[in-house]
């Protein structure tokens, strides 16, 4: 839309004098200026550039009431409108260039307007009707990584360069009379929605002219628009828009010029790449430039199958998130990923319920012993000590009290499972219970303390129910270690009691290696003794 200017400017009676004789320079009163690009807001420029070498082009009309209206300073007269109204066609025509810059031309035509008498200003006769204003070249260039997708959302960002030629007539308020030109940027925000917010701002250079005691030139313009999808998919949106300058140039004790206007509107985006914008707005009539009322129409087309008509269809229907994968278990696996599609099961489990085949209520998945139920005190499914092979395996080492043979109270509920595992086992003909120790301390002192580890647990196991034919014992020292022990961790792991599961004997079973051998015959009454082997201390400091 054009939004027309609107002047109320307080005269006293009597100024109808040899001074008025003179007249005031003239300028140009639209101070509104439309964009030409389809998706632009009006009055309001988005930061989108066309599409490569896309184009756009078409009419925008705009109508608008007082202009420019003198309003005495007696009442005893009323309103003089130089410019009662003016009807005015901007055509408008852009390109876009390289996805990254556009140019357009726009060619305003003044096809109607009215006024009284421009007497009181020091001319005679009322203002021509019909004339052409001030041709304007239009410039927009993206900055790198603002430029967003006609259908994208996020920030985007341009600036835009503006400049007038005077070749509109300037007596009927038409032109500046110079050469004109206004940098600015702009700054926008899409919405998934569709929603945008957009931002102008920048500079305009204007020459300086005295009308009415008011001095007009240079400004700053501004203005902040938004576009609401109302039915999207049909092209159908709604645009409101605060369009306005800041006067920055002023007489001493004069106020500040800050003409505004507010419009409101509807779009269409048709399939034919034709945009058609209508609406209409008021100015603030607080200051020079802002006028009563207007109305606008734009008819913007873009020939079809081109880039440009491909985005804008775009933003209409924009690619939708493809459809949930199916999922008939509902269990959030999707697809092939999903190894039972019709039972729902967890993700760790690739979609299948889980199981637990020994319902121990560890699953079989976390289970490390999913055929052997973990018991009250086991562990990951596995239980405290549980056959495997040829070895009664136990999740923690048997504890005992440093430098001797006493089992630490810690270590019973493990022992108890040992004893469980072989009265339940039948098929166990007898355990070995084996003692191992780490390299500290001497060989001799090693084997001995290992031996009476390992005799200490067998009496733990046959007190606990094993028969003792069923069990024997036996110490090797250090002379079979399973981890370097150059380290605490190696030799903590050396410090052990292992089980091994002898093969049954077809005969009788014969004796434990911990046990003495029968003596010889000898003499009646005489017997053989055993000779003792010396035992080292264990060396001072040293923990077994």
């Amino acid at each position: 839309m054009k939004p027309s200017l609107s002047l109320i400017l307080l005269l006293a009676l009597g100024l109808a004098s040899p001074a008025l004789s003179a007249p005031d320079a003239r300028f140009d009163i639209q101070l509104f200026r439309p964009s030409g690009a389809p998706q632009d807001l009006v009055l309001v420029s988005q930061s989108r550039p066309l599409s490569h070498l896309s184009a756009s082009a078409g009419p925008y009309f705009s109508y608008t009431f007082n202009p420019l209206t003198l309003v005495p300073k007696d009442g005893d007269l009323g309103k003089i409108s130089l410019v009662g109204n003016r009807l005015q066609l901007d055509v408008m025509g852009s390109i876009g260039l390289f996805d990254w810059a556009e140019v357009g031309v726009d060619i305003p035509l003044i096809l109607a307007q009215g006024g009284q008498n421009l007497e009181v200003i020091g001319t005679e006769g009322s203002v021509a009707s019909s004339v052409l204003g001030d041709l304007r070249l239009m410039g927009k260039v993206a900055i790198p990584g603002l430029r967003r997708p006609a259908e994208g959302h996020g920030f985007g960002a341009a600036l835009t360069l503006n400049v007038s030629f005077p070749s509109g007539n300037q007596e009927a308020f038409a032109s500046d009379g110079e050469l004109t030109w206004a940098p600015g940027l702009v700054v926008d925000y899409r919405f998934e929605s569709g929603i945008l917010l957009a931002f102008n701002g920048g500079f305009w250079n204007r020459p300086d002219h005295i009308f009415n005691n008011v001095k007009l030139g240079d400004m700053a313009p501004f203005g902040l628009g938004t576009e609401v999808p109302i039915l999207r998919g049909s092209g159908i949106t709604a645009l409101a828009m605060v369009s306005g300058a800041v006067g920055l140039e002023k007489l001493p004790g004069q106020a500040r010029q800050v003409p505004a206007e507010l419009l409101v509107g509807l779009r269409w985006y048709s399939s034919t790449g034709v945009t058609f914008t209508f609406g209409g707005g008021a100015g603030c009539g607080c200051s020079l430039g802002s006028p009563t009322l207007s109305f606008f129409t734009s008819i913007i087309w873009v020939p079809a199958k081109t880039r440009e008509w491909e985005a804008l269809e775009r933003f209409k229907d924009p690619p939708k998130p493809p459809p949930p994968p199916v999922d008939p278990d509902g269990d959030s696996v999707i697809g092939d990923k999903d190894r039972c599609p019709d039972v729902a099961g967890p993700v760790e489990n690739a979609g299948c319920p889980d199981t637990d085949r020994d319902n121990d209520k560890v699953v079989d998945r976390l289970d490390k012993c999913p055929d052997v139920p973990a018991g009250s005190h086991g562990r990951d499914g596995c239980p405290l000590a549980r056959m495997s092979g040829n070895k009664i395996v136990i999740l923690e080492q048997v504890n005992f009290a440093t430098d001797q043979d006493v089992i630490l109270s810690e270590s019973f509920p493990i022992l108890e499972e040992v004893s469980r595992v072989m009265t339940e086992n039948t098929s166990i003909d007898r355990v070995l219970v084996e003692g191992h120790t780490d390299s500290r301390a001497s060989d001799a002192y090693n084997l001995e303390l290992s031996k009476r580890r390992a005799a200490s647990v067998k009496r733990f196991l046959i007190e606990n129910g094993v028969a003792a034919e069923r069990v024997c014992s036996q110490g090797f020292g250090r002379s079979r270690p399973v981890a370097d022990n150059a380290s605490e961790e190696g030799m903590a792991l050396n410090r052990r009691v292992e089980f091994t599961i002898q093969p049954p004997s077809e005969g009788p079973r014969p004796p434990c290696p911990d046990e003495e051998p029968p003596a010889k015959k000898g003499r009646k009454g005489s017997r053989a003794k055993p000779s003792a082997a010396p035992v080292a201390p264990a060396p001072n400091g040293a923990k077994k």
